[in-house]
């Protein structure tokens, strides 16, 4: 009797402690004010299912959601049309400095799902020194998700890593 009742606290704690799966990891860099960013563009998404561009519509309505100032995203994808990020730096200086000049953005999301969509990769840089000024792998929220089935869910983990940065 003593070994069930061990066995099912056991199953209890654990359960417990690992009922919300992985978290979303965050990476800021130091000393960065994200309250001065008002202006997000956001990148269509890498993507093999091909929802990229409807990621990058769920992050933008969501950061209007939360107030901040609408970026054209037509505009922005025109631009980036002229230029190839890197794998690992995103955009160089240059098309950043034409973003922010053409757009009036601050910043800029990229981003990559990962092909089950159990995770997503996302960066933030600022378009007036070219820096990334955030990294982020978003991972779904809830008791045993173990993927995004939505654009919506994806931008809603982001915002809400987002909102506690600021």
């Amino acid at each position: 009797m003593r070994i069930l009742a061990l066995v099912l606290a056991l199953a209890a704690a654990s359960g417990v402690a690992g009922c919300g799966g992985p978290k979303s990891q965050v990476l800021p860099e130091d000393a960065v004010d994200f309250r001065t960013y008002r202006r997000i563009g956001v990148r269509a998404f890498a993507d093999k299912s091909g929802r990229g561009k409807e990621i990058a519509a769920a992050f933008d309505a969501r950061l209007q959601q939360a107030m901040y100032d609408p970026v054209d995203q037509k505009a922005l994808a025109v631009i980036l049309t002229q230029y190839t990020p890197d794998r690992d730096l995103g955009y160089g200086i240059e098309a950043l400095e034409v973003i922010h000049t053409k757009t009036g953005a601050d910043a800029l999301i990229t981003g990559r799902m990962a092909p089950d969509w159990s995770s997503a990769m996302v960066m933030m840089s600022e378009l007036s020194a070219g820096s990334p000024i955030l990294r982020a792998l978003l991972r779904p929220r809830g008791r045993h998700k173990k993927v995004f089935t939505t654009p919506d869910e994806v931008a809603e983990e982001f915002m809400r890593v987002y909102r506690d940065l600021r």
